[in-house]
């Protein structure tokens, strides 16, 4: 009873914004999308990505097209280097606004004789994903009914190069070990429209239990719906991916280690970085942790030819010969070193 109250409010407080700033705000109730270049699946998956949010929200199911309606208003998804004949077209609005860098986007409303048209221009897949992120955030998104600010002119690059959130599917974590596939695929979809471009993952066996009664599948499994999911919205990958054995000097421990790598890098679709913490958990000297993730890196290139490893001096030894020795390896310039990660410790 106290939920639905409360929806009943913030719903009531939605229409009463909406009627007083009515004059602001452009009508988008009956657009349909008009898309320009958008032949891959990521840039495919952004405009399903903008229909099934706005149809979940207001019961408004819009039509995707390549054909311009004069009759309709228009939200025109592209990216900028495939823009073609519509650059001329709309030169003016976006030459006023600086031309952003990577992962960044265009987010114009106009009005073109008496027809909104809102112009989402990525500078490249994951702009255009931001884009409809904050294209969502700034409507006002009504039972049947789609407003956005007539004024709306915004140009804007990602500050930091690393946007993500780890997503540890473990006990430890006291809530994503219960969630489903589907779960997953929404918190990350909204982590993406926020901003995020990396999403970092686990294996099965870290400082942690196996698994917990609430996990809908194992560990293994989970692991790679994680990386199918980040990979269909065009997201990096990672894998926090601590040393939990115990000799990664003699043979035979070092063979185990690795089989057990061949597994969980097979299983994934993409993997982009692999995070291995010096420690907590893990104790190695810097000299048999770079010699062991030499031995990783060839496994790892074997299914993922691009992926680095990074690794962190956390909870290391605070001596000075420690620290040297991981410099010193550090500045090798090893071509699978991917760098440093600042950790806690």
């Amino acid at each position: 009873m106290g939920r639905s109250f409360t929806l009943i409010l913030l719903l009531a407080a939605q229409i009463l914004f909406a009627q007083v700033h009515s004059q602001d705000m452009a009508d988008f109730s009956q657009a349909i999308i008009i898309t320009s270049g958008l032949e891959s699946a990521i840039a495919q998956k952004t405009v399903e990505v903008l229909q099934q949010e706005i149809v979940k929200r207001t019961s408004i199911d819009l039509e995707a097209s390549k054909t311009w309606n004069e009759t309709q208003p228009v939200i025109f998804m592209a990216l900028a280097e495939k823009m073609g004949d519509w650059q001329e077209r709309w030169s003016e609005p976006l030459q006023a606004l600086e031309t952003p860098g990577p992962e960044g986007f265009r987010l114009i409303v106009l009005e073109e004789e008496n027809q909104p048209v809102a112009l989402v221009i990525g500078q490249d897949e994951r702009g255009l994903l931001y884009g409809v992120g904050r294209l969502l955030r700034k409507s006002i998104l009504l039972p049947d009914q789609i407003l956005l600010p007539k004024e709306l002119a915004l140009s804007t690059t990602p500050r930091y190069p690393i946007r993500g959130h780890q997503l540890g599917y473990r006990p430890k974590t006291n809530s994503y070990d219960a969630w489903t596939v589907q779960q997953f695929d929404q918190y990350i979809r909204e982590l993406a429209l926020f901003g995020a471009n990396s999403i970092e993952i686990m294996p099965p066996r870290t400082d942690d239990d196996f698994t917990s009664e609430h996990m809908k599948l194992s560990a293994q499994q989970m692991m790679a719906e994680q990386s199918r999911i980040s990979d269909s919205y065009g997201l990096d990958v990672w894998m926090w991916y601590p040393n939990m054995g115990e000799d990664y000097t003699h043979p035979d421990s070092i063979d185990k280690e690795l089989q057990e790598r061949h597994r969980v890098f097979k299983a994934l679709q993409r993997l982009d970085a692999l995070f291995v913490p010096g420690g907590d958990p893990g104790d190695l000297h810097p000299d048999p942790l770079f010699a062991w993730l030499e031995q990783v890196a060839t496994v790892l290139h074997s299914y993922h030819p691009q992926a680095k490893i990074w690794v962190s001096p956390q909870a290391f030894r605070p001596t000075a010969s420690w620290l040297d020795a991981f410099y010193k390896h550090v500045n090798a310039r090893y071509p699978w070193f991917g760098g440093v990660v600042f950790g806690p410790w």
